[in-house]
């Protein structure tokens, strides 16, 4: 029984026409980049191909993120897995690793668009190597920050739409609102820097720079966090 569920959750989260749909449009975003700079033979680079990349992926995320649970409230199925040998716990994590993959994947999409853009098209010279690294570890510590606080809202709301315009609006506003208390003098301002919305979606975004360890750290600890506490709230508010 709990192989067949394995097989189920990784099919039902990485294998369906919205996954598709998303991946599609973000390599859709980073071949338009590509073309523009190949076609008017300006010199834009990497960063803006990463940039425009990042900025499609945060909104995927959040919406993959919110439908990975949100589709069972929808669907009314989560009444289904409450009651299967599951544990809360195995619930999250089953799914979480499932978003990883998904991370994993849009990671490598990037990867090969900006391959191809260092040997096909401009034939630049950056450290494609140093990006391949932070790329793939800044889209599992993002991706993974992200699915976590996406699905505690879908728990808190049971409403898949509801959930994603909290999710992503809500991550803006709290980086507005962190960015207010950091100027609020130096003890702020350091404390600001343990907080992930004060810089998450700047890095992830700007395709000029990438999370700094300490940064990276900040994000695993938080998500671990989420995560300790995703199981009792899943008890609590998992059904329709």
């Amino acid at each position: 029984m709990k192989s067949k569920l394995r097989t189920v959750f990784l099919k039902q989260e990485c294998v369906t026409r919205s996954v598709f749909i998303c991946l599609g449009l973000v390599a859709l975003i980073g071949a338009i980049v590509i073309l523009c700079d190949g076609y008017k033979g300006d010199y834009l680079g990497p960063s803006a191909i990463i940039a425009s990349y990042s900025f499609i992926v945060d909104i995927v995320f959040a919406y993959l993120a919110v439908s990975s649970l949100g589709r069972e409230f929808q669907n009314r199925t989560i009444n289904m897995i409450r009651v299967s040998s599951l544990s809360g716990r195995e619930v999250i994590l089953r799914k979480l690793l499932s978003f990883l993959v998904l991370s994993i994947v849009a990671a490598t999409i990037l990867v090969l668009e900006l391959a191809f853009y260092k040997y096909s098209v401009q034939h630049v010279d950056f450290p494609l190597w140093d990006y391949i690294r932070h790329i793939y570890i800044d889209f599992l510590v993002y991706g993974a920050f992200i699915y976590m606080v996406s699905s505690l809202l879908v728990l808190f709301v049971k409403n898949t739409l509801t959930a994603f315009v909290t999710a992503y609006f809500g991550v803006t506003g709290m980086t507005f609102f962190t960015l207010y208390l950091a100027s609020l003098g130096d003890t702020m301002t350091k404390l600001m820097t343990y907080v992930p919305f004060s810089f998450m979606r700047a890095v992830f975004t700007s395709g000029q720079q990438f999370f700094s360890l300490r940064e990276a750290l900040v994000l695993f600890a938080w998500t671990l966090v989420l995560l300790l506490f995703a199981p009792t709230i899943y008890e609590k508010r998992a059904f329709v």
